[in-house]
């Protein structure tokens, strides 16, 4: 057994009723018998912040540290090495790609400072994590009973991502480009309006300013030194960045807790005042936005497009118009269940929809070399010619080889093809594992009475 620490100036009791070595200590009650020897002593701090992260289990506590019951334990003239082991167990845990499996809901982050500093390659929900989201039921009446319906796993290389803003800028500005479109606005430049271009006074010795041309810009209205010229606005971006934008949005969305997934959006009434009733539940009182997204005709009904016809602050939307800019415009959005899962698979199967894909089935991705030839193929054939050439010619004996080959119309393969293809009549009619006896054959069975065991029964012709 370990001695617990000695001190005179930061003590706390840690009243516990059965723990051992080596059980599993309750994260809660040690952290509040640590939190209430700090407040005891607020005139002296050690430098640890024992809020910052709760003690999770025994396993957890540094070696000099010992928990018995109705023992005291003093941390402040510890030695450095067990103040230095208190401290970096203390510390927030940097996330890393060896880090176990953990189930996080939208809004579990990992330590933000590190993935602030390190935005491009940090995920927010950290590596190796188990994405879900709870499945909620949107409309609820009184004496309904609501909360979670299900939950949702949802795949990592979309809301686990690590969230590039300057991706996302892109494709923000890109949305709204083309928004503006293209202007027809036509303004002329000075040299473009009527009029003579020579010089329209002295430049010296009239007493008045230096001028040029009459119709200078500023001189007359609409003669513009830089006008506006019919343009398009648009502004030419990469399909895979507009794919990654879209990821990044998303898992943006689920770390900042700004997505729900509900059944559907069928809704038995069509008041605005009830639709906002569920909206509120699922949102809180201070959502000023909200993007609703179903998959089709399905999972929403005309009542629902109703009630939110007149809800400034909220839209309705297909999967098919999820964009960025939608997504960055509107606070929180809300899935159905349908919806969610065709926008999963659209977003996955995109790359195979534009060819992105390896076209190789090599490590390297490159054409696999040309099998070199085996030695020997083609003796047979030049044996033949051999003898052909040696022999007598003979009419006859070409014509009959002639008449068995023909030019090949196809572009890959032999050259020549078999004039005659001995299965080009060949036709499969039944396929059966019990062949089915003749109708002949009936007669010679000498058990056949009839159809089913029945004598009465005639028998088929």
């Amino acid at each position: 057994m370990l001695q617990p620490l000695s001190s005179s100036v930061l003590r706390g009791r840690c009243l516990l009723q059965s723990v051992r070595i080596g059980a599993v200590v309750s994260a809660q009650k040690l952290q509040r018998n640590i939190v209430t020897g700090v407040k005891s002593h607020t005139s002296s701090h050690v430098g640890v912040n024992t809020a910052r992260s709760p003690l999770k289990s025994a396993a957890d506590v540094p070696a000099s540290f010992e928990v018995n019951e109705g023992a005291e334990f003093e941390i402040n003239d510890a030695p450095e090495a067990e103040m230095g082991a208190l401290r970096a167990f203390q510390a927030p845990k940097i996330p890393t790609i060896h880090d176990p499996p953990v189930i996080r809901r939208p809004g579990e982050v990992v330590d933000i400072a590190t993935v602030v500093r390190n935005w491009w390659a940090f995920p927010a929900v950290g590596f190796n994590s188990i994405l879900e989201i709870p499945v909620y039921r949107f409309e609820v009446l009184e004496g309904e009973q609501g909360g979670e319906l299900d939950t949702m796993v949802v795949p990592n290389n979309i809301f686990g991502i690590p969230i590039r803003k300057d991706v996302i800028h892109r494709c923000y500005w890109f949305h709204r480009r083309a928004m503006a479109g293209y202007t027809e606005r036509m303004q002329l430049y000075k040299w473009e309006w009527p009029g003579s271009n020579r010089k329209f006074r002295s430049q010296k010795k009239s007493g008045k300013a230096r001028m040029g041309r009459r119709k200078a810009p500023g001189k007359y209205l609409g003669v513009q030194a830089h006008p506006l010229r019919p343009h398009d606005w648009r502004r030419r971006i990469e399909r895979r960045v507009l794919w990654l934008g879209l990821k990044c949005v998303l898992a943006a969305k689920f770390a900042q807790n700004e997505i729900k997934v509900v059944d559907s959006f069928n809704l038995r009434s069509h008041k605005t005042k009830h639709c906002v009733q569920h909206l509120r539940r699922l949102l809180g009182l201070r959502c000023n936005s909200a993007l609703l997204v179903h998959e089709g005709n399905g999972d929403v009904n005309n009542n629902f497009r109703w009630a939110t016809a007149h809800i400034t602050a909220v839209r309705r939307e297909n999967v098919e118009g999820v964009s960025v800019y939608n997504l960055l415009r509107h606070r929180q959005v809300i899935f159905t269940e349908k919806a969610l899962q065709r926008l999963i698979w659209e977003i996955q199967t995109y790359p195979k929809k534009q060819k992105w894909l390896p076209k190789n089935a090599t490590p390297d991705g490159k054409p696999a070399p040309r099998p070199k030839k085996v030695a020997g193929w083609n003796a047979d054939w030049m044996k033949q010619k051999e003898r052909e050439r040696k022999s007598k010619y003979d009419r006859r004996v070409l014509w009959q080889r002639m008449k068995k080959w023909k030019w090949s119309m196809e572009l890959k393969g032999p050259m020549k093809e078999p004039r005659v293809d001995p299965f080009s009549g060949f036709r499969l009619k039944h396929v059966s594992l019990k062949p089915q006896k003749a109708p002949w054959e009936r007669f010679e069975d000498p058990h056949a009475m009839g159809v089913a065991g029945d004598p009465d029964e005639p028998l088929e012709d």
